[in-house]
């Protein structure tokens, strides 16, 4: 039976997505990786609960594998938790012919793919995404990397993986809100690129959409397509940092004082109003799709509540933001849905007025 499996390569990493996904890992491991001296499946407290076995039951080699277990959370992709992965692969007798499989979300792709690329100057490391973030973004394009002190991705570098294997399948295993936080990064891909995409996407409510896998491949396209022609984000890659500037700001405060922080994905959602917002502000996004844009994501997502005095805090969090020159923030904005411009300048004055405005938009879908 032919394997129902499409194949990809996005900044030189081979990407197989598909309900056949895990069986082309099971070849590869009695293949292209079958000298590999010992296996380290790195996953957290919830992945190593739900998805491991899953991944053994269809891969029954890989019960034998090294696991390291970290806590879940944005809370713990630090060099702290990195530090603890690197002594448990030097316990273990990790080096250069060793494989990483990290087993998790967008926090265990990043952390994993860093801890992998600088252990012995250069470990490989393959992506297995359970989480729909991490198969639509996070485990796709090389970028690797840490928190520092809250503060988003600061630490880290571009580094391919041997491989992705995105299995539809580990969804079932996610609560809403997960799902949800994945969601955001397809709205993102949609709002960013393809206007039809955007179209398809609110045709449906997030809530009942039962065939994922074509999204996932639609928005795996449309990654894959912007990164291939910057793949160390020069240019155009930084199109994909839509939303990004401003929901890393809010991620970075709730991360600091909230009980029950933002995912990644709702800090996004809040960040695309923002900088929906901006846009209409300064390069002539229509009224019309702003509020369009505004209406969509609040109808999947909460909006955010924040007292007026956070406003200072979030505007200096944006100060640290890694995609700045020379003090100055450059974002991604939309001229009109599907069709965007990246290393647009905007004033510190603007995102304050953004965040002002940001706390009316709720009235929009009351």
């Amino acid at each position: 039976m032919a394997k129902k499996i499409q194949k990809f390569k996005i900044a030189g990493s081979p990407v197989y997505v598909g309900q056949s996904a895990l069986e082309e890992l099971k070849d590869h491991l009695t293949g292209v990786f079958s000298n590999k001296e010992i296996i380290f499946v790195l996953a957290d407290e919830n992945t190593i609960k739900h998805c491991f076995p899953v991944l053994t039951g269809i891969i029954p080699q890989l019960s034998s594998a090294a696991t390291i277990v970290v806590s879940p959370g944005e809370e713990f992709k630090t060099l702290e938790t990195c530090e603890r992965v690197w002594n448990e692969m030097a316990v273990a007798g990790g080096n250069r012919r060793s494989l990483l499989i990290n087993l998790g979300g967008g926090m265990i792709t990043d952390l994993g793919g860093f801890a992998a690329s600088v252990f012995h100057r250069g470990m490989d490391y393959i992506n297995v995404p359970t989480s729909l973030m991490g198969m639509i973004d996070a485990s796709l394009g090389g970028k690797t990397g840490v928190d520092l002190y809250s503060l988003k991705n600061q630490i880290g570098l571009f580094s391919a993986s041997k491989g992705v294997y995105v299995w539809p399948g580990f969804l079932s295993t996610l609560p809403h809100r997960q799902l949800l936080s994945g969601y955001a990064e397809m709205m993102k891909h949609a709002l960013i690129a393809d206007s039809g995409f955007w179209n398809r996407l609110i045709k449906i409510p997030m809530a009942v959409i039962s065939n994922w896998e074509d999204l996932i491949i639609e928005s795996i396209e449309i990654k894959g397509d912007v990164v291939n022609k910057d793949p160390e984000e020069m240019n155009v890659r930084r199109k994909l940092n839509f939303g990004h500037t401003m929901g890393h700001a809010f991620e970075t405060y709730s991360l600091r004082h909230d009980e029950n922080p933002l995912t990644h994905g709702e800090a996004i959602a809040m960040g695309m109003i923002c900088e929906a917002y901006i846009s209409y502000r300064t390069i002539g996004f229509s009224h019309e799709q702003r509020d369009e844009v505004v209406k969509q994501i609040l109808l999947n997502f909460n909006h955010y509540k924040i007292p007026t005095e956070a406003i200072d805090e979030l505007v200096e969090i944006t100060n640290y933001d890694k995609k700045n020159e020379k003090g100055r923030l450059m974002l991604t904005l939309l001229k009109t849905i599907g069709n965007s411009v990246e290393g647009q300048k905007c004033e510190t004055a603007l995102v304050r007025e953004a965040l002002f405005r940001f706390t009316d938009f709720g009235r929009l879908v009351e």
